[in-house]
């Protein structure tokens, strides 16, 4: 199944560790798919994998095409988890490879960008604000328009607990998407699709498979609202029209590192 296939959505999951989106996807496919992590500290979880690379074969790789189960009719989806975007280093080449092979996944266009945290901290911590900006510096300020935002851990045996930090998610004035609108100097017209999920139990809780399917038709809502077309942009295209893999890659290598050097120059002048 092609990434380009009218039947498949093609949807990246953004967010820190711990934030529950390796197992967001997996609830979209019903099954262990993405390996999960366990909340630990973005760099200490990149070093460990690193060394887990010296040792071991790659790891399951972190785009592949699904069927996307629980979605009224059948879809597919070629789902496509993010590895560690920013790290301390830029010049680290584990880091520089991961990211270049996320983008060139992207190359076909996007469905719907998941901008995943975790209910329990509706922080925009520094780590996310990177990678926010990054994202904003390479793919433009249309990347916003296919953003769904969404929040994970709201299960069904705590849902009422999580009434306030909910609230405070969708408060028109300083809730969270009001905080990412001042930020990233959105227009008040931004107002991304907001869910609110669990991914426990996905094949025997109807809960949970009610929440793929909202998932499923914030996606739906993002290729309406933009034509009926997926996000691209002039870099994604160019990407494309690049023929050979290997320059492929170091035009992608030196767009991050130009970005990341613009974001340093920035922060250093503030």
């Amino acid at each position: 199944m092609l990434a380009g296939a009218d039947n498949t959505y093609v949807v990246s999951a953004l967010g820190g560790v711990g934030t529950g989106k390796s197992s967001l996807l997996n609830a979209i496919t019903g099954e262990y798919t993405f390996e999960t992590g366990d909340g630990t500290d973005v760099r200490k979880t990149q070093q460990l994998v690193k060394k887990k690379k010296k040792l071991n074969p790659p790891p399951s790789p972190f785009f592949l095409v699904k069927e996307w189960k629980f979605a009224p009719s059948t879809q597919f989806c070629h789902l496509v988890d993010t590895p560690g975007l920013i790290d301390s280093n830029i010049e680290d080449r584990q880091v520089i490879q991961e990211m270049t092979r996320y983008f060139k996944s992207l190359e076909n266009g996007v469905s719907a960008f998941f901008l995943v945290f975790n209910i329990n901290d509706i922080r925009l911590d520094a780590y996310t604000q990177n990678m926010l900006i990054l994202f904003h510096q390479l793919l433009g300020k249309d990347f916003w328009n296919f953003v769904v935002v969404v929040f994970t851990h709201v299960d069904e045996d705590f849902r009422d607990d999580l009434e306030d930090n909910m609230d405070a998610v969708i408060a028109s004035n300083d809730g969270f998407v009001a905080e990412i609108r001042r930020i990233y100097r959105l227009p008040k017209s931004f107002q991304p699709s907001v869910i609110f999920t669990s991914t426990q139990n996905v094949r025997t809780s109807s809960y949970t498979q009610r929440h793929m399917r909202e998932l499923y038709f914030a996606v739906g809502m993002c290729e309406s609202r933009n034509s009926g077309k997926r996000f691209t942009c002039n870099w994604l295209r160019q990407i494309l029209t690049i023929p050979n893999e290997e320059q492929k890659s170091n035009f992608i290598k030196d767009s991050i590192k130009d970005a990341w050097s613009s974001m340093s120059n920035a922060c250093q002048m503030q």
